[in-house]
């Protein structure tokens, strides 16, 4: 399919307060027609067979899909508005396809990645101790073991059941600045990432260009990083462009950003969804 159409500012991942986000979602919508979105879409965090402080209560999923709805109908003309989810991908646990027919699109994701002995599930991306005793307690300390069982759930994710979006690709690098736990210039982690990326080319799964690693301080480069957005233009795999909001004020946030360095790495598109799927527009 050939790029066609000029650039619209969109963003389809985004959280409200039926996830961890914050504010209800007509609030998210007015500050994206605010900001000049062509469309937006909400992604709260998915069930899951557990319980965590973060993730949408199964008994509240009707509701969102509702809120949703009405809000579609009541900004018909003003905004295209599209219901997602950010799918917490849990090999045996939670799947992609579980939600898949009652959304507009699916967003794919990997936060969880074992259980303490007290049977709590691991989020490696709930903060940095967190983070540092998931490695130790569940990998031994051994920095690649993890990294590669985070890769290898992606990989399955992508490969079983092809999430629309990967959500925040290289995530696992979340705590990494200054090469805290690894360094993304060493060859294994970079075979590790690009032996992912091959399989991503076999699939329809699109990689955001996620802002919010940036925007909070704890990156340099966004989700993925600069030398892995480089092998995605090799590899000719599929991009957009996406905020990772959980708060109004962020419906935008850093996506001229985001626009500029894919232009400046040579991007010719980026794609985005509405009526007619998804379709890649050119970056001008």
């Amino acid at each position: 399919m050939g790029t066609h159409n000029n650039f619209k500012l969109t963003n389809y991942h985004s959280h409200s307060h039926f996830s961890d986000g914050k504010g209800e979602p007509e609030r998210y919508v007015q500050s994206a027609i605010q900001n000049n979105l062509y469309a937006y879409g909400f992604s709260d965090h998915s069930p899951v067979p557990f319980y965590t402080g973060w993730n949408l209560k199964f008994h509240k999923f009707r509701e969102y899909l509702n809120e949703i709805s009405r809000l579609k109908k009541k900004y018909r003309g003003q905004i295209k508005l599209y219901s997602g989810l950010e799918i917490d991908y849990i090999n045996g646990l939670n799947h992609i396809n579980t939600f898949k027919d009652y959304l507009d699109y699916t967003i794919g994701a990997v936060h969880f990645l074992g259980f303490f002995d007290n049977n709590k599930p691991w989020d490696f991306t709930s903060g940095k101790n967190i983070y540092r005793r998931g490695l130790k307690e569940l990998f031994g300390n051994n920095i690649k073991k993890l990294v590669k069982y985070y890769f290898e759930q992606i990989n399955t994710m992508v490969s079983t059941e092809s999430p629309d979006i990967i959500a925040h690709f290289d995530i696992i690098k979340k705590y990494n600045k200054g090469n805290h736990f690894f360094n993304e210039n060493d060859k294994w982690y970079r075979d590790t990432v690009f032996e992912s990326l091959e399989i991503i080319t076999q699939s329809n799964s699109i990689i955001e260009i996620n802002t919010r690693g940036v925007l909070k301080g704890l990156e340099d480069e966004f989700y993925p990083s600069n030398f892995i957005l480089d092998r995605c233009k090799e590899l000719n795999i599929k991009l957009c462009l996406n905020t990772d909001t959980h708060h109004p004020n962020e419906v935008a946030a850093l996506l001229p950003e985001a626009k500029e360095l894919l232009t400046t790495k040579g991007f010719k598109e980026v794609f985005i969804f509405d009526e007619q799927g998804w379709y890649p527009v050119a970056i001008k």
